[in-house]
């Protein structure tokens, strides 16, 4: 875990972990945006949505509802990159590692709309 405690909206470098059999998760190390980090919960967890460099792809240009650009530099992304909504998780939050930064709070907003748009 980093010295700084994960906060929604906060951007990390975090350690998605293997799946067997395999599957379309996201895995490895990536970005991760703090959806919600729940207040008591019995293990340090907090829910996150993987990203991946954006280089156009089809599916994401089909769903831009679902698969929410973020140019670089948004939230100290290092390159364009796809937020992932659709494979937001509980992460255990040791495998939170680098702290990016933090998307301004109007993109937040933006975001976590889209996000909660998935449950209706």
């Amino acid at each position: 875990m980093t010295s700084r405690d994960p906060r929604p909206g906060d951007i990390f470098l975090a350690v998605f972990p293997e799946h067997d059999p395999r599957g379309h998760e996201q895995e490895g190390v990536r970005p991760a945006l703090v959806l919600a980090v729940p207040a008591k919960p019995r293990f340090p967890v907090l829910v996150a949505a993987p990203m991946t460099t954006d280089r156009a792809q089809p599916w994401a240009q089909a769903a831009p509802h679902l698969y929410l650009r973020m140019p670089k530099g948004s939230g100290g992304l290092p390159v364009d990159s796809i937020m992932l909504l659709d494979q937001a998780r509980s992460l255990d939050a040791e495998r939170v590692r680098r702290h990016l930064g933090t998307l301004d709070p109007k993109v937040l907003d933006r975001v976590l709309t889209a996000w909660l748009a998935l449950f209706r």
